[in-house]
């Protein structure tokens, strides 16, 4: 398996759990859930599908297309 990984720098911790939240909304909607690694004020998140034998899909890199258009339009300061 080798997953979609994205990692996005913020300024503080406070900017990086609001974005966090903010594309959480994309996971419930789509009923997926990425690997989320978060450490201060980065984050990774790791797209796979376990139901696929772990391998990416089309899903996954819809939803993570997603979430690099929502930090590209994200009020972040990194």
């Amino acid at each position: 398996m080798t997953p979609i990984v994205r990692k996005y720098n913020f300024e503080s911790f406070e900017e990086t759990i609001a974005f966090i939240n903010r594309v959480s909304k994309i996971f419930s909607r789509e009923n997926h859930h990425p690997k989320i690694i978060n450490f201060y004020n980065t984050v990774a998140f790791h797209y796979f599908t376990t139901d696929a034998n772990n391998e990416v899909t089309d899903l996954d890199r819809k939803i993570a297309d997603e979430v690099e258009s929502v930090y590209q339009s994200f009020d972040h300061k990194s």
